[in-house]
């Protein structure tokens, strides 16, 4: 049995893991970050429901041609209640734009449902809460 500690450096883990995957186009490993069920709400962009959906939606925003970007999550609070949790987060986006600088793409916030699956925490639901929305640079 794992202490509250130890699932909330498991679930900040989790958070990291999200924006490496995505970045990187890892979207097989970034899609099982969330359960079979789960629900992700990203404002105008897209409400998905289960897995499946989860991917697809990102290949088609994110995959192929698109800018390099960076997701940045910080500033995490973080509540553990036994085999689940909440947790609440800014999250800042840069990409390229296209002269060799960079452009903040996105500032917001993460509202997260959590749970944990066996030895692991998946998300059950993120709300993606875009506050400061300039060109994210998604395929259209």
């Amino acid at each position: 049995m794992t202490s509250v500690l130890e699932d909330k450096e498991a679930i900040r883990d989790l958070l990291s893991a999200y924006c490496f995957h995505v970045d990187d186009g890892e979207y097989d490993e970034w899609a099982n970050l969330f359960v079979e069920d789960a629900t992700l709400l990203a404002g105008d962009l897209a409400t998905c429901q289960g897995r499946a959906e989860i991917k697809a939606f990102i290949v088609a925003a994110v995959g192929g041609d698109v800018p390099p970007r960076k997701h940045c999550t910080m500033n995490a609070m973080v509540k553990v209640d036994g085999a689940t949790a909440t947790a609440n987060s800014y999250i800042i986006v840069v990409r390229a734009d296209g002269d060799g600088g960079i452009v903040n793409s996105l500032a917001g916030r993460y509202q997260d449902e959590l749970v944990k699956q066996g030895d692991g925490w998946k998300f059950q639901k993120r709300i993606i809460c875009m506050d400061i929305l300039g060109d994210l640079g998604l395929n259209d």
